[in-house]
């Protein structure tokens, strides 16, 4: 068991506060924002809609997980509504940022761009971001686990010890960076051989599905760890959220697959 205090404010300057959560989330932004940037120079996409969609992505990612993680949490938000919008506290559920792709994809249709090939380019960075993002859920302890008594436990105050979900989910996060930076290596490698694998890989928004795939897997079990308030036939609604992902990845590129052939 490790004894933990939470840093929920960084500093304050003025009669401003800057909150841990909110502090990682810009830094986890601005990361993801230039590295998109930068690919994009490089491949010369038109650095205007990078500009356009990282804000789209950041209005959805704020909205859109906080809606879900409310519903997730509403016994607490219907006693003390005015939390509802103290964002910068944390308090957000990932799957709630789909909200941002919906925008995303209104633009994109707009302007005529490909949209399966604008997911392939952001969703590494967005892996990354997410990463960094539970550093701050971390720091803030929001997003903890049930109750353990592993080595590892954390304990905050007067509470029991609990599993530090926010690192699994950053390592996991981290993990998923990794294995999408290998794969896009792939994709640009001329010389690499011509495997079911490595052609499924150089199918536009392949690594977003796979993206999908491993995340939507790790994130169902890591659940069983989280503390939630609500729960459907013994599952969290992020993990009815999981299976359906999962699923639906599956399809995805199981029919990308045979278009390899």
């Amino acid at each position: 068991m490790i004894l933990y205090e939470p840093v929920k404010i960084l500093f304050k300057a003025g009669p401003f506060s800057i909150h841990s959560w909110g502090f990682m989330l810009a830094i986890a932004f601005l990361v993801a924002f230039f590295l998109v940037l930068r690919e994009a120079k490089k491949k010369k996409i038109n650095t205007n809609h990078v500009y356009v969609i990282s804000l789209l992505l950041l209005v959805g990612t704020l909205v859109g997980p906080r809606l879900f993680y409310v519903f997730e949490h509403l016994s607490y938000y219907l006693s003390s509504p005015l939390e509802i919008f103290a964002i910068w506290q944390g308090g957000e559920t990932s799957y709630g940022a789909f909200l941002g792709l919906l925008f995303v994809w209104l633009y994109v249709k707009k302007q005529k761009l490909k949209f399966l090939e604008i997911l392939d380019l952001f969703v590494p960075y967005i892996v990354l971001a997410m990463a960094i993002t539970r550093i701050g859920c971390f720091l803030n302890w929001c997003c903890y686990g049930i109750q353990s008594n592993l080595p590892w436990a954390i304990q905050v105050s007067n509470d029991v010890s609990r599993h530090p979900t926010q690192i699994y989910m950053f390592l996991v996060n981290l993990m998923i960076f990794i294995l999408l930076i290998n794969f896009k290596k792939i994709r640009q490698n001329r010389k690499t051989k011509r495997t079911r694998f490595n052609l499924l890989i150089k199918k536009p928004a392949s690594l977003f599905f796979l993206f999908l795939l491993v995340y939507s897997f790790v994130r169902f079990f890591i659940d069983f760890l989280r503390e939630y308030e609500y729960t459907i036939f013994g599952l969290a609604l992020s993990q009815w959220l999981c299976i359906a992902i999962f699923v639906f990845a599956i399809i995805f590129l199981k029919a990308r697959t045979k278009t390899t052939h």
